[in-house]
């Protein structure tokens, strides 16, 4: 009847008297003896409906709600780290060739100006740019950046409201290059960048203040309106650029959010396709996919492979006298139970199909997989249902047909355990019901 059942030796094993040598048994392999419960870390929603309404809303003041502030720094801190590294080493150097402008504009003051640049710039600067490369906090940063830039400003205000050459009033315009290298070259973020230019446009009315006696305002005006024009100009253009920046940053996040949504869904909906809803247990698909996975490894290390098959004794006429709400609540239980007896790592259990059950058991012998069927038999007796209806006991009961098989025994296959396990539940059908019957390979 089965094919290549000549290979299988055929006996009823008295499986009450045999013990369980791995009934705690531990090993690793595969955890899946029930669809895993459904990933419910729920998407930030607060957090998704903020994006879309800054979005939908824009933010003209340039600020997040504190903690997407925060990941917005955060994120971008390696990024703006490099840039000020970057342009502070150029400061250096830059601000130094300003030199040649302090010769030709205020000669007076080269010797403080070349002392003032070489040794007190420049070392601050250096020590900035190492506190900029190790300072952790993202926003101090930016301010420290702030700093270096308003730290240019004045020495070039002290270089020119200290000389007493007529040129020294418009050489104020020098404070136009380090506006616009801080607002453009080294792109700060808007908000430090204004203050900056506040405090550059102070010093500027107060070098006007201390130079208007030796400097003509036909030239102070127009050289305020340059500084002006190129405060404005770069201001904005570091609100545009820093806005644009916030937004590409959303879309992205809220793309990362939807990616990670629609993987979740994905993911469920996997899991769900090999999941039998009632029972909670794995269907027939996953049943197929895990055993060819398990025959294969099987193959490889010689180990055996169990398969337990499981009836619900005259389940029908338990449904005709109860009900079917009540013989769904019955399969339930008996999957319940299932799971509860059978733990291991490398099991498997699923349904088979109506009121059966199946169950991988990878790596167990006969004996074993055969004790193992004893304890389910013997649990779904002790869940106490009534089932009037049956002739074998007034409880509901189950047959349980076992087969063992070495995948690299000659002829075998996962058809043929299928087979065995189906034949020796219907022998315990046969016999009965309300026991098990195994057949195993000869050693």
């Amino acid at each position: 009847m089965l094919n290549g059942l000549k290979h299988l030796t055929v006996g009823l094993i008295e499986v009450p008297s045999i013990p369980n040598p791995l009934q705690d048994l531990r090993r690793p392999g595969f955890d899946l003896t029930g669809p895993r419960e459904l990933d419910q870390t729920p998407v930030q929603a607060e957090e998704s409906r903020q994006i879309d309404r800054l979005l939908e809303q824009g933010f003209p003041w340039l600020r997040f709600p504190a903690e997407l502030e925060a990941r917005f720094f955060a994120d971008h801190a390696a990024q703006r780290r490099k840039l000020l590294l970057v342009s502070g080493a150029l400061t250096t150097v830059l601000f130094n060739w300003l030199l040649l402008s302090d010769w030709l504009m205020v000669p007076d003051m080269v010797e403080q100006a070349l002392k003032l640049r070489l040794f007190v710039f420049t070392p601050c600067t250096l020590i900035g740019l190492y506190l900029i490369a190790r300072w952790p906090p993202p926003i101090a940063r930016e301010w420290l950046a702030t700093g270096l830039g308003l730290t240019a400003a004045l020495f070039n205000i002290y270089v020119c409201t200290t000389s007493k050459d007529p040129l020294a009033g418009p050489y104020l315009v020098s404070l136009v290059p380090i506006v616009m290298f801080s607002n453009s070259v080294a792109q700060m973020r808007f908000f430090p960048a204004l203050v900056m230019d506040l405090f550059i446009l102070l010093m500027y009315g107060y070098g006007v203040h201390v130079l208007a006696d030796q400097s003509p305002m036909a030239v102070m005006i127009p050289a305020g309106l340059t500084l002006t024009s190129a405060i404005v100009f770069t201001l904005y253009g570091c609100y545009v650029l820093e806005r644009d920046e916030r937004q590409n940053w959303l879309l992205r996040l809220r793309e990362q959010m939807l990616l990670r949504e629609l993987e979740q869904a994905n993911r469920h909906l996997d899991e769900a396709s090999r999941c039998d809803i009632l029972t909670q247990v794995s269907n027939r698909r996953h049943f197929d996919e895990f055993l060819q996975q398990v025959w294969e490894r099987a193959r490889r290390d010689g180990s055996e492979i169990s398969l337990m098959m499981i009836d619900v004794d005259h389940f029908k006429a338990y449904n005709d006298r109860y009900g079917h709400p009540e013989g769904d609540t019955c399969l339930k239980d008996v999957a319940a139970m299932l799971k509860r007896r059978l733990r291991r790592p490398g099991d498997l259990i699923a349904r088979f199909g109506g009121e059966e059950f199946i169950a991988i058991l990878s790596g167990a012998p006969l004996t074993t997989a055969a004790s193992a069927a004893e304890r389910v038999r013997k649990g779904v007796e002790e869940l106490n249902r009534p089932h009037a209806s049956s002739p074998t006991q007034p409880m509901v009961t189950v047959s349980i047909g076992v087969a063992c098989l070495r995948p690299n025994s000659p002829y075998a296959n996962p058809a043929q355990l299928i087979a065995a396990a189906d034949e020796a539940l219907y022998q315990a059908k046969s016999r009965g019901r309300n026991r098990v019957f195994a057949f195993g390979t000869q050693d």
